[in-house]
């Protein structure tokens, strides 16, 4: 069996049970472990199934993001300990961005006693925090406002990002894969890619149940972060391919 059938193979399994075990395709195959994980390799590439623990799956599409408040009360564990990690990379007198979101903003909580700092978001709750609770200076990127994830998106965010050199940046995503991230809107594309383009380093900072999904529009490819920040749940195969991919990980321990 020729590597494009095997992989059809895959895709038939998987479409009919969602999940396959590297053991069972090895059997049903009747091919190595070795070619079985390049098939897999393959077809993550082209971002059309995710590696999981043991096997593989096919990705998990999301339509919407998740609230802020929804996001809030997830994970709280693993977003502390990736924001302590996170805020290692935080040097004297930096220029640093912090992406919308609720790891974000443990990243913020992390860094408020910080004075030497300047602060650019575009995440309001961030704002807040930092305006009550921090002496550094401190920017919000203004533009339309979205209200469920109290954050600001769109061409006009992205035209005031671009005023700023960035020294430091945190990038929140609700989904990534092997290939890079992903998002709901072309209006948060388009405040993602601005971070990117004015940031001289760029860390993604998410919590490894973000892996394996997938999202309508392609936002930053693994080859625009200097590394991702992410905790220990993120399975060993999920990691490979990351790592395959060019992508350092840099793993947290919630527990610690």
């Amino acid at each position: 069996m020729i590597p494009v059938e095997r992989q059809r193979t895959i895709l038939r399994v998987l479409a009919e049970q969602g999940t396959a075990s590297i053991a069972d395709l090895v059997t049903l195959l009747d091919v190595s472990h070795m070619t079985v994980r390049r098939d897999i390799a393959t077809l993550e590439a082209q971002g059309r199934v995710s590696s999981v623990s043991g096997g593989v799956a096919l990705p998990s599409r999301l339509a919407l993001d998740d609230s802020h408040a929804t996001k809030a009360e997830l994970r709280p564990g693993e977003k502390r300990a990736i924001a302590r990690r996170a805020a290692e990379f935080v040097g004297p007198g930096n220029l640093v961005f912090l992406d919308a979101g609720t790891t974000t903003l443990a990243i913020a909580e992390e860094i408020a006693d910080r004075a030497d700092l300047v602060v650019v978001t575009n995440d309001l709750v961030i704002a807040r925090l930092l305006a009550e609770r921090s002496t550094s200076e401190l920017y919000l990127a203004a533009g339309q406002v979205d209200r469920a994830n109290l954050s600001t998106e769109g061409e006009l965010v992205a035209d005031a990002i671009g005023r700023f050199n960035i020294d430091v940046a945190f990038l929140s995503t609700p989904a990534f894969d092997a290939r890079g991230t992903s998002i709901a809107s072309a209006a948060k594309r388009t405040v993602k890619d601005a971070i990117v383009d004015h940031a001289t380093t760029t860390y993604l900072v998410t919590d490894s149940s973000k892996y394996g999904r997938v999202m309508a529009h392609r936002s930053v490819k693994l080859g625009r972060f200097e590394a991702l920040i992410t905790d220990s749940g993120l399975s060993e195969a999920a990691r490979d391919s990351l790592r395959e991919a060019g992508l350092k990980v840099v793993l947290v321990d919630p527990a610690d």
